[in-house]
C-alpha cells in the first residue's frame, strides 16, 4: 500500500474530499473525480481509513443501502454538533450554533437520552433549494 501509485491516488482523493468539504460525496463522485482510474477497493479502504482517524465523517444515507462521506474540518469540532444535510443539492450545514446545548441538554433532561452527534444527520432542504421548490 505504500507504493507510488498509492500514495498519489490517496492524495487525489483527499484532495477531492477537501475541495468538496461542504457536501457529502459517495465513492462514486470520489471515481468519476479521478477519472475512475482508481481502484474502487483502494478507494474504500482509504475512505475507512480516514474515517477511523477521524480525517472524514461518515454517513449511512438512504435506510442504510448506500454511505455519503465529508471530509471534517478539525477546526469546526463536528463531533460536537449535529449536520443538516440538503436532499436537492447535497450541501451540509453545521449546526454548531448554542441552541446544540439547549437541545441537548433537554433532550437529556426530558426524554433521559444522550445525543451522540458524530455522524449524525438531520436531512431536509436547505434555504436556496427549498425557494427553488416554492418558485
Amino acid at each position: 500500500m505504500s507504493d507510488g501509485y498509492n500514495t498519489q491516488s490517496r492524495m487525489r482523493i483527499l484532495d477531492f474530499l477537501k475541495e468538496n468539504k461542504d457536501r457529502t460525496v459517495d465513492v462514486n463522485d470520489i471515481r468519476q473525480a479521478l477519472d475512475c482510474d482508481v481502484n474502487i477497493t483502494t478507494v474504500y479502504r482509504y475512505l475507512d481509513k480516514l474515517t477511523s482517524d477521524g480525517t472524514v465523517m461518515k454517513y449511512v444515507a438512504e435506510n442504510g443501502t448506500r454511505a455519503v462521506y465529508q471530509y471534517v474540518d478539525r477546526m469546526r469540532h463536528c463531533e460536537d454538533h449535529l449536520h443538516m444535510q440538503c436532499t436537492k443539492c447535497g450541501a451540509i450545514i453545521h449546526l454548531d450554533c448554542d441552541f446544540m446545548d439547549e437541545f441537548a441538554e433537554h433532550v437529556l433532561k426530558e426524554h433521559g437520552f444522550r445525543i451522540q452527534c458524530r455522524n449524525s444527520i438531520i436531512y431536509g432542504l436547505c434555504e436556496k433549494c427549498a425557494n427553488e421548490t416554492i418558485s
